[in-house]
């Protein structure tokens, strides 16, 4: 299994701590900037999602969320309104890099980024907790064989993610 985004905007609702509007150039086109890097990507809202960029609503459950991440009711989803400019750090994000499976297959959890864990099965969040916390592996690389088999004891499945 690769990676799929599953559309939930997970991944962009603290990237405006990230990248903030450097300027407007008019024409619903932006100078993006990385607060970090210091990079600046030229952005234009994609045409046919100019009627979601007024409706700011999502920033009052996501005061971090990018600045181009908006609700898009018609799908019943959240969505980037620069999908096609949108910046390298963003074309190259998978928001998971181990997956984990329980015994009947469905998803569990997954890490991100380095160490976290988003879990959407509790008893995992828990047992996440006990026995993988502890698990002090200095490389990425031997932490996550270590997760595997901790977690292939109890019985989850562990996929990773394409690098």
């Amino acid at each position: 299994m690769t990676f799929r985004c599953r559309i939930c905007g997970e991944c962009c609702s603290h990237l405006g701590l990230v990248h903030s509007i450097r300027e407007d150039h008019g024409k619903f086109e932006y100078s993006l900037v990385n607060r970090y890097s210091g990079d600046v990507t030229r952005v234009t809202v994609d045409p046919d999602k100019i009627h979601l960029f007024s409706d700011r609503s999502i920033f009052e459950r996501e005061p971090e969320a990018c600045p181009f991440l908006r609700d898009d009711p018609a799908h019943d989803r959240v969505c980037c309104i620069v999908h096609a400019t949108r910046p390298d750090i963003c074309r190259e994000f998978q928001c998971w890099r181990l997956l984990i499976l329980d015994r009947q297959g469905r998803q569990a959890g997954r890490v991100m980024g380095s160490r976290h864990l988003s879990a959407e099965d509790p008893s995992l969040a828990r047992f996440w907790e006990e026995r993988i916390g502890p698990i002090s592996e200095e490389s990425d690389a031997a932490w996550d064989l270590c997760v595997e088999l901790v977690l292939g004891e109890a019985g989850y499945r562990v996929i990773r993610g394409d690098p």
